[in-house]
């Protein structure tokens, strides 16, 4: 069965608010797995690791020595509501293939990239959430958008892919004929498009529209044929379901409070991306 948690069916009332009060324990930074490094300056007192994309638009990023979008918002207000200050996050990247063995491992407390509450991850992690819900699509060139209006018109074609992402298998399932490419990233990725290894690119369509923008509408567009629909959890190490229940009674106050839909339109704004707003 999926492990999604709700505090109501997984905690007494009382030990949650307790819960809610201290930090968590033994948070503190482990060694960097690569890619972008932490947080600069050294932060007080005790510390929360988070993983987190670094090359995602509008989602997650690390630019200029600072981290941004949409995910890294959401890990800053929940982190707030474990009783963390900004100084004491730690931002670490968290690539698809290594999330699980990041929380598993202890390199992080929780991740926040992308992370499908999928049966297959919910066998490697705990959830909280969700706190957002994509459909997958494919981002083509401006140019080849009246050839490729549909997934059904990749047949033949070669789509690139993340490592260990979903999109691929997805892919595959709805266009049997396509063609994978695999890299490591999605810079990599949209080079491969740029430059004509590779017809499209297919992942999450909140991820394409943030490469999207960042390449400048008008070259890289958006299909709009969704084939599939996943929900983002906050993932957690496999078994923590106290953290994962005080996850998600921050995720509910973030949309009480109006926190989830300003960050929603904050990421309409950057990249165009819509989602239910719910």
């Amino acid at each position: 069965m999926p492990k999604r948690h709700r505090p109501v069916r997984r905690l007494a009332a009382l030990a949650l608010a307790a819960a809610a009060m201290t930090p968590l324990a033994g948070c503190a930074a482990a060694p960097s797995t690569g890619g972008a490094p932490s947080v600069a300056g050294q932060p007080g007192g005790p510390t929360i690791a988070i993983g987190v994309a670094t090359d995602e638009p509008g989602m997650g990023l690390f630019h200029d020595g600072a981290y941004s979008g949409f995910e890294v918002d959401v890990a800053r207000y929940v982190a707030g509501k474990l009783g963390y200050a900004s100084k004491q996050i730690i931002f670490r990247q968290a690539r698809p293939s290594d999330r699980a063995a990041m929380l598993a491992d202890g390199t992080v407390d929780m991740v926040l990239a992308g992370y499908a509450m999928t049966d297959a991850n919910e066998a490697e992690a705990d959830f909280a959430g969700p706190y957002l819900t994509v459909s997958q699509d494919l981002l083509v060139r401006a140019s080849d958008a009246t050839a490729i209006r549909s997934v059904a018109d990749m047949a033949g074609r070669t789509a690139c892919v993340v490592v260990d992402g979903a999109a691929g298998a997805a892919l595959k399932t709805a266009a049997p004929a396509v063609r994978i490419q695999e890299r490591d990233t999605y810079p990599q990725c949209v080079t491969a498009l740029i430059v004509g290894e590779a017809d499209a690119i297919a992942a999450d369509d909140a991820i394409l529209s943030g490469l999207a923008a960042a390449k400048g509408h008008g070259y890289l567009t958006l299909v709009g044929d969704r084939y599939g629909a996943v929900d983002y959890g906050i993932a957690v190490k496999d078994g923590d379901s106290q953290l994962a229940a005080r996850l998600d009674t921050a995720l509910r106050d973030m949309s009480a409070d109006g926190t989830r839909a300003r960050l929603l339109a904050g990421l309409q704004a950057e990249t165009g991306y819509r989602t239910d707003g719910a």
